[in-house]
């Protein structure tokens, strides 16, 4: 009998693992939900150089990324550090490698560079750095590898093997000074491309949530929030220009945070800014509380958002979920808020799709924090409000009643007089505008009556019959006016009295521009006119 043959170690160390192409599909198309993410992550490779620049003393001035979107193309240039001409090769092809410094730089896993593959044939890397006169460009057949990782071919083609016959290489010399430094990203051929990430007001409205650029300056608030900022964490607010090119126009993109915020009905105000300071550094907060409560909804700024390094995480996810652990009726009051929570990069660990992080002790103690010094207070607070603005519906519908009633004595009253009803549509018109504002906001309110398990206390459906009701009183007012004019002697009276009224006015306009003395013999004049 044949001894089983041993593989000594040294036999066993050369046999390498197949790696097939899916595991490419995994690291782009599966990665990033929305195809707008793929911005996200050129800016944020963007942002690391431009700091890296900054640091080594090559940049002085404003890091900025341009990005230019046309029919065919986009791309996405920097004027940061860039790539030494004999790193380029390793440092582009590389896949799920990075020299970056996870507490110093934004990316750090080496991933995003390949986000743009799933939407364009050709994904183009063009850079040049300080002192080298050398621009590299590596290219990648977007449509050789994707054609690859199809499931028709099994993934059974070698990932290595494959990257190699899939990616060019060109260096030319002299093609830039010495003094030029930059990294430019182009998504080449976008057939496939979806119409948000080819469409300049969206990638423009995405961007100004979630890349770190300024606020806008005409924004009151902005200063006063780099300041706090500053003060706790020790330096500034770092932030880079971002300008999109598309459709014939240049715009450098700004947060969209204001001094308005539209919810269902209407628009309501910033009345104040609140801020909050997690301890040992771990994290600070602005939140911004507005005139009415009721759910912000403009995507771009209702809810409180997480950031690091001023690029923000997720959406408004997790802050919703701390909401709702707090109580799940709950859930809903972070839209009630706006605002940004800037978690210190060295207490978290962005996960790879950065919608969160992972669950390390530290971020799990971050969130009961969060928890128990934001969200919570918040939630309060926006209950409370909702508890009174049930209140306050309730108060409007029982005028109302009280209006019907009225109105229904007069109609039927023999001595109703012509002030009592000019009185009573006065009324009417106060008690429709107070309808009015209470309409905009009841929806909220019932949510959240619904959300502590009071369907009872819903009041929107009451509140709209209320207002009809108002209307009604409207017309039979006008009705009752109507009779009052058909009265020769009741109209004789109006028309003297309204002309008396009209005298008045023009006698104090008078008054302002002439002497006692004319005044008097005007007013006499115009007494015996009238």
């Amino acid at each position: 009998m044949t001894e089983p043959k041993q593989i000594g170690s040294a036999e066993a160390a050369v046999r390498i693992p197949h790696i097939g192409a899916f595991v490419l599909e995994t690291l782009t198309l599966g990665m990033y939900g929305d195809p707008r993410h793929t911005l996200r992550e050129y800016v944020q490779n963007s942002f690391d150089a431009i700091r890296t620049a900054q640091r080594t003393r090559f940049l002085d001035g404003r890091g900025a990324v341009t990005i230019t979107i046309t029919d065919g193309a986009i791309a996405i240039k920097d004027n940061g550090l860039g790539v030494s001409a004999d790193q380029a090769w390793n440092t582009l092809t590389s896949v799920g490698a990075s020299k970056k410094d996870r507490q110093r730089d934004a990316g750090f896993r080496g991933i995003g560079r390949l986000a743009g593959m799933a939407y364009c044939d050709e994904l183009i890397f063009r850079t040049t750095f300080p002192g080298e006169t050398t621009v590299t460009t590596i290219s990648f057949d977007c449509e050789k590898l994707l054609k690859a990782m199809s499931p028709d071919e099994g993934g059974d083609v070698e990932l290595a093997k494959l990257l190699a016959r899939a990616i060019k290489f060109d260096s030319v010399e002299d093609a830039a000074s010495a003094d030029d430094h930059f990294f430019e990203v182009t998504l080449r051929g976008l057939e496939n491309a979806p119409a948000s990430l080819k469409d300049g007001a969206e990638v423009r409205a995405y961007l100004s949530e979630t890349v770190p650029v300024d606020f806008d300056p005409n924004w009151t608030w902005g200063q006063k929030i780099e300041a706090d900022y500053k003060t706790y964490f020790g330096g500034a607010l770092e932030t880079i220009d971002v300008i999109v090119v598309a459709g014939g126009t240049t715009q450098k993109i700004l947060k969209p945070y204001g001094e308005t915020y539209d919810h269902a009905k209407g628009t309501m105000d910033l009345r104040t800014v609140e801020f909050f300071a997690g301890e040992d550094n771990r994290y600070w907060g602005w939140v911004g509380r507005l005139s009415e409560s009721a759910a912000v909804t403009d995507w771009r700024t209702r809810g409180l958002r997480v950031r690091v390094r001023n690029i923000q995480v997720d959406g408004t996810e997790i802050f919703e979920k701390l909401f709702t652990q707090v109580k799940p009726s709950y859930g809903r009051f972070s839209s009630y808020y706006v605002g940004e929570i800037h978690v210190d990069a060295e207490q978290v660990i962005p996960n790879a799709r950065r919608d969160g992080f992972e669950e390390t002790p530290r971020w799990m103690d971050i969130k009961s924090s969060l928890m128990a010094n934001i969200c919570e207070p918040l939630a309060s607070d926006a209950y409370d409000a909702s508890q009174q603005g049930q209140i306050n519906v309730t108060k409007v519908v029982e005028d109302i009643d009280k209006l019907v009633e009225r109105s229904q004595n007069l109609a039927e009253s023999s001595r109703a007089s012509y002030d009592q009803v000019v009185d009573l549509m006065n009324t009417a018109k106060r008690l429709r505008r107070r309808a009015s504002s209470a309409l905009k906001v009841v929806g909220d309110l019932d949510e959240t009556v619904v959300d502590a398990g009071d369907r009872q206390g819903q009041r929107a459906a009451v509140l709209q019959e209320a207002a009809r009701s108002v209307e009604t009183v409207e017309s039979q007012a006008r009705m009752l006016v109507g009779r009052f004019l058909d009265e020769d002697e009741r109209l004789m009276g109006l028309k003297t009295r309204l002309r008396q009224e009209i005298l008045q006015e023009l006698l104090d306009v008078v008054n302002a521009f002439v002497d006692p003395g004319t005044y008097q013999k005007i007013k006499r004049q115009l007494t015996k006119s009238v």
